[in-house]
């Protein structure tokens, strides 16, 4: 049996509301942090994954606890809603979608994406079950911590919105854990 004073600490973490997630990881001291811009286009949502799982790799996240295909699904749907949803350009200009990820070794990773759109995204409380679409921030919700969207804005005012979405983490394996053993 675990000692009280873990499931304490597992019981404050899990209650953690998202603008507490959002105040570690973008103004907090030990946070490592790494971001891309990739053209909004659909066909790229795949590369912001393999992004995010290089990524993840390198801090030492390890795959088999189910963490990196709960963030790898959630940057799936977040860089989805920004090219379909977000692009303020015609479709024959160019247009950039940032990822961002910030990481606190034992107590978070946060993802944001961001695009050019002001508009907030909205989770659909009941999306049709033969709808195309409605369902990614249903996914967002259920597979991440907490997650929030706000205004980003800049000299002329609002320049579009970031998505961020938290996961709880575990301590990551020592680097000498994930180097090939000799034989």
């Amino acid at each position: 049996m675990a000692p009280a004073y873990q499931n304490r600490e597992v019981a404050a973490l899990t209650s953690l509301q998202s603008w507490e997630f959002l105040a570690v990881l973008a103004y907090g001291d030990g946070v490592e942090r790494v971001a891309v811009e990739i053209e909004s286009r659909e066909s790229n949502v795949g590369e912001a994954r393999r992004f995010v799982r290089r990524q993840l790799a390198f801090w030492g996240l390890p795959e088999d606890d189910g963490l990196v295909d709960r963030v790898l699904l959630v940057i799936s749907e977040l860089v989805t809603n920004a090219v379909v949803h977000g692009r303020t350009r015609p479709s024959e200009e160019t247009e950039s979608v940032g990822v961002t990820l910030a990481f606190r070794r034992g107590f978070a990773l946060g993802v944001m994406v961001t695009d050019n759109s002001g508009d907030i995204p909205k989770v659909r409380i009941r999306p049709s079950a033969f709808a195309d679409c409605g369902r990614g921030l249903v996914l967002v919700n259920a597979e991440s911590d907490a997650w929030t969207a706000a205004p980003r804005s800049g000299q002329q005012g609002v320049d579009g919105k970031a998505v961020w979405a938290f996961f709880q983490c575990p301590q990551p394996a020592a680097l000498s854990e994930l180097m090939p053993q000799p034989v």
